[in-house]
């Protein structure tokens, strides 16, 4: 006689395997959202050190900072990061992303404005609500040294 998993075994199993993939879904799903909210953190804090950086060693006048300037100094990304007059804005396909258009880093009066608007409808600007003030306000000064 053939030894083989009963009706019941197979039942517990499906049943075990359905249990595991309900638990494993929703948090693969929420793992994009979280990457892609770690990696725009990222990219603001590290435009932020960088342009901070290279006005004091660079010895750049603070005002005349626009965006194409602040997204190549910081590096930053095309494909996520869009220039706009002083400043930039997140991107998608190379323009503005209207449906997360919530983030700006700016340069205002040689400070560098970092904000982000309430967007109800927009789960990555609400993440990014929870986490940050809506507006932070970055000193910019240049050195006086001439080297």
């Amino acid at each position: 006689m053939r030894q083989a998993f009963s009706m019941m075994e197979l039942v517990f199993v499906i049943i075990i395997l359905g249990i595991l993939a309900a638990i494993a879904l929703p948090r693969l799903s929420l793992t994009r959202s979280d990457a892609q909210l770690i990696a725009i953190e990222s990219d603001i804090v590290g435009a932020i050190n960088t342009i901070q950086r290279e006005v004091f060693s660079q010895n750049l006048e603070p005002t005349t900072l626009n965006g194409t300037m602040m997204i190549d100094i910081a590096g930053l990304s095309p494909s996520r990061w869009i220039a706009q007059g002083n400043g930039i804005k997140l991107a998608k396909n190379n323009s503005i992303d209207s449906a997360n258009d919530c983030i700006t880093l700016t340069q205002e009066n040689g400070n560098l404005i970092f904000e982000i608007q309430p967007k109800a409808d927009s789960s990555l600007c609400t993440k990014l609500l929870e986490r940050h003030q809506t507006r932070r306000e970055i000193p910019l000064s240049r050195s006086n040294a001439i080297f």
